[in-house]
């Protein structure tokens, strides 16, 4: 039985594609926090509080969307789970990165 949803983009092939968009906006966000923090001066408390944010916020969306698609009988996409460790990867590094400047100065 194929379900059909308004947003046409909700699901492709029984999978949940709704909150792609939010997985590639947070890397996207990531790695421009990386670039802003490898050519500028930034505070490294500010960049923990901000990728520890990020983090939660992104872990938080994909246990959502777990729920989700569990609710739908749909399949979870697999993509978001490596997007979510690439964010981690990036945002830790933003972390390192930050610190690392900050004790050379």
């Amino acid at each position: 039985m194929e379900t059909t949803f308004t947003y046409e983009k909700f699901a492709v092939d029984g999978i949940l594609t709704l909150l792609d968009p939010l997985y590639i906006l947070a890397l996207l966000f990531s790695a421009l926090l990386l670039i802003a923090v490898l050519r500028f001066a930034v505070n490294p408390k500010i960049m923990l509080f901000v990728s520890a944010f990020t983090i939660l916020l992104m872990g938080q969306i994909h246990i959502i969307g777990g729920i989700l698609a569990d609710e739908l009988n749909l399949g979870s996409s697999s993509k978001n789970f490596y997007f979510l460790i690439a964010i981690v990867i990036v945002q830790l590094g933003v972390v390192i990165i930050s610190f690392k400047k900050s004790k050379k100065n």
